[in-house]
């Protein structure tokens, strides 16, 4: 009997040690998966920057840059910072009409015009290089946004505009290198941009994005040779090289690419890090630095 107690007695000791020791083997298990999900998220965002090299984003940081831009603009220049930090480098100042007159390399943003009136957005940008701006940058470029091109636009007139307003613009700065910039996309039908356009209210189409593929044609084909950033070619291709396309009214189309999608039109973090690292790479190959 003397045994029984003692054995009984000792029972909710020997649980309570069992239960401490399976609790530090759940925490050393989960700590290491932790660390694990760490290091892979790490790896992750190392291989979305490395596209780009230490080197290019020195050149970058020393370069005087002038972007216009409407909200997609603000996913890339946030990627941009998350570039110089997966390289464990500081990114170069980056503000709202702030910096211009310093010493040294910046990016100097500002919203131009107004969503949905790309001929506004193209007068704007041409407007705040004239008020003294274009004295002041090594790059200049402005970017349209998926809103300001669908299907009820008049691509030939939008882009006629753009590219008179942009010669005249290298007439009268001769030292500003200029970047062309293609229209970013929109996510294409399935059952993520469904969920994405139930939630968000709003979403892309074929026809849309097919007037936006008419107009990057036409901006590839103008400055074929000189300096184009595709932003509509970093959007619709995945991470294994395939790009995301359809057919619409016979004419090839792109689509924004799901894994890089916040909504039907925007950039998550992935997408921002992977666009801007191109953007970056076009911001070093155009610099005069």
């Amino acid at each position: 009997m003397l045994r029984w107690s003692r054995w009984k007695a000792g029972r909710p000791l020997a649980a309570m040690v069992a239960l401490l020791i399976a609790g530090v083997t759940l925490l050393i298990v989960v700590s290491r998966e932790t660390n694990r999900e760490r290091s892979m998220t790490s790896q992750r965002e190392e291989a979305r920057a490395s596209a780009i090299t230490v080197g290019e984003l020195a050149k970058v940081s020393s370069t005087r840059v002038f972007f216009g831009h409407q909200s997609v603009g603000m996913n890339i220049l946030e990627g941009a910072s998350s570039v110089y930090a997966a390289y464990g480098m500081t990114a170069p100042p980056i503000g709202q009409g702030a910096v211009p007159g310093r010493e040294g390399g910046f990016i100097d943003h500002a919203f131009i015009g107004e969503n949905g009136n790309p001929l506004l957005k193209i007068q704007d940008f041409a407007a705040k290089l004239r008020a003294g701006l274009g004295e002041q940058v090594d790059v200049a470029m402005m970017k349209l946004c998926y809103v300001d091109i669908t299907s009820g636009t008049d691509v030939r007139a939008v882009f006629d505009a753009y590219s008179n307003t942009m010669a005249a613009l290298r007439r009268e700065f001769p030292r500003v290198t200029f970047i062309y910039v293609t229209v970013p996309l929109t996510t294409q039908p399935g059952l993520l941009s469904k969920v994405k356009s139930l939630l968000t209210g709003s979403g892309g189409s074929a026809a849309d994005d097919a007037a936006r593929e008419r107009f990057n044609a036409l901006l590839r084909h103008q400055y074929a040779g000189d300096h184009l950033f595709d932003l509509a070619a970093a959007e619709s291709t995945a991470p294994d090289g395939g790009r995301v396309a359809g057919t619409y009214d016979g004419q090839r189309y792109y689509g924004l690419y799901d894994g890089y999608a916040s909504d039907p039109g925007h950039l998550n973090a992935e997408g921002a890090q992977v666009v801007a690292a191109a953007w970056l790479t076009a911001i070093a190959q155009a610099s005069p630095r």
